[in-house]
C-alpha cells in the first residue's frame, strides 16, 4: 500500500490572540521564506527559506562548544579590544541543516530560527487555539511569504478550510501566480501589501537595497517585482471572491508622497475593490537584525504622525478608497 506523501515546511513562530490580522481572535503563523527583503522588516528572521542561527552576545560564554559542533568551520572566537568575540559565516550558515551549534549551547545564547512542520502536525496545533477564537476568528498565514512555500501553504489552508476554520493569508505579491492559483478556493480574506508604484525611485538607504527581490534559485523571475506585484494583485482582484484588503506600509520619504499616494488610490479602483489599510513604519524589530548578524539600516527614518496618516487617509478617502488607520481595522 502506497503511503500519502507527508507535506512539511518551514515556520519560525505561531502566535495566538491577534485581532489586528482578520476578523475575530487569530492564531498567526509565520512562514519562513520572503521574495523580498525590505529595510523595514520587523520579522527579519523570517527573510530567510531555511532554519538559521539566532545568537545572542549577551549570554555567550565563549566556552567554544558550538564552534567545536560546528561541523563547516562556520563559527569562530577571536578577540576585539581584550574582550572576545563570536562570528558567523552566515553564507555557509545558510545551507545548513543540522543547527548542531544551536543543539551544544548551554547558555542559551544560541537559538533556532525556524523549524519544519507537517501540515498534519501544524494543524493540530493551531486547531487547540479554536476554542478562543470566537466568531469570524480563525488562521491568518503570514511571514516571510507564505506563498513562497506554496505547496505547503495549499495543503494547509485547505485542510483548515475543510474543517470550517476561517482563513486569510498576508502576502507581498511578489511570487508565481501558480503558488496562488490552486489555494484560492480556501482562503477567505487577503491582505495584499502594495508599498511602492514606481519602481524607478530612490530604492536605497544608506547603501541598502529597500526592496531587494529574494527569489528562490528554482524561480525565474521574468520582470520587476513591481511588475509583478500588480500583476497578481489585478488578477487576485479579478479571480478571487474573496475580500480583499490592500495594506501600504507608511515609510516617510520612500512611499509617502502624494503621487503614489494617488498612483496607488488609481490602481486599487482599477481593480475594483476599494481598501486599503494605511500601517505606520514602527521599529519594532530592529532587535533582531543583531540576532543574525545584520546591519538595521532604518533607525533614521522617522515613524509617521497621527496627523500625517489621517492626511493619506483622507488623500485615499478622497478619491473613494475606505481606509483604515493602522489597528483601526474593520474587523
Amino acid at each position: 500500500m502506497v503511503q500519502p506523501k507527508i507535506i512539511k515546511g518551514y515556520i519560525f513562530d505561531i502566535q495566538g490572540f491577534s485581532v489586528h490580522d482578520g476578523p475575530g481572535c487569530r492564531t498567526l503563523i509565520f512562514f519562513k521564506g520572503c521574495s523580498l527583503e525590505c529595510a523595514w522588516c520587523s520579522n527579519p528572521e523570517g527573510i530567510s527559506f531555511f532554519p538559521e542561527p539566532l545568537y545572542r552576545e549577551s549570554k555567550c560564554t565563549f566556552d567554544g562548544l558550538c564552534v567545536d559542533a560546528c561541523p563547516f568551520s562556520a563559527i569562530s572566537i577571536s578577540k576585539m579590544d581584550d574582550h572576545p568575540l563570536l562570528t558567523f559565516d552566515r553564507k555557509i550558515c545558510a545551507t545548513c541543516r543540522t543547527l548542531d551549534c544551536v543543539k551544544s549551547c548551554c547558555s542559551g545564547a544560541l537559538n533556532r530560527g525556524g523549524y519544519e512542520l507537517s501540515v498534519e502536525d501544524l494543524y493540530t496545533t493551531v486547531n487547540r487555539d479554536r476554542q478562543y477564537w470566537g466568531e469570524g476568528g480563525g488562521i491568518t498565514l503570514t511571514g516571510g511569504e507564505p506563498f513562497t512555500q506554496p505547496e505547503f501553504a495549499h495543503h494547509l489552508l485547505k485542510r483548515c478550510y475543510g474543517a470550517y476554520i476561517h482563513t486569510a493569508v498576508e502576502t507581498c505579491g511578489n511570487v508565481p501566480w501558480e503558488n496562488y492559483e490552486k489555494s484560492l478556493p480556501y482562503i477567505d480574506w487577503i491582505f495584499y501589501d502594495l508599498k511602492i508604484m514606481n519602481a524607478s525611485g530612490s530604492h536605497k538607504i544608506a547603501g541598502s537595497p529597500i526592496c531587494l527581490s529574494t527569489i528562490p534559485p528554482d524561480h525565474t523571475v521574468a520582470h520587476s517585482p513591481v511588475a509583478r506585484i500588480l500583476e497578481n494583485a489585478r488578477r487576485l482582484a479579478n479571480e478571487f471572491p474573496g475580500r480583499i484588503i490592500f495594506r501600504l506600509p507608511v515609510v516617510p520619504g520612500f512611499n509617502d508622497d502624494a503621487e503614489n499616494i494617488r498612483s496607488t488610490a488609481r490602481f486599487i479602483l482599477s481593480t475594483g475593490r476599494h481598501e486599503i489599510n494605511i500601517l505606520p513604519l514602527h521599529h519594532l524589530g530592529r532587535e533582531k537584525y543583531s540576532l543574525l548578524g545584520k546591519k538595521y539600516y532604518t533607525t533614521d527614518f522617522k515613524i509617521p504622525e497621527k496627523d500625517e496618516l489621517n492626511k493619506i487617509a483622507h488623500q485615499f478617502e478622497s478619491m473613494g478608497i475606505t481606509c483604515y488607520t493602522g489597528s483601526e481595522t474593520p474587523f
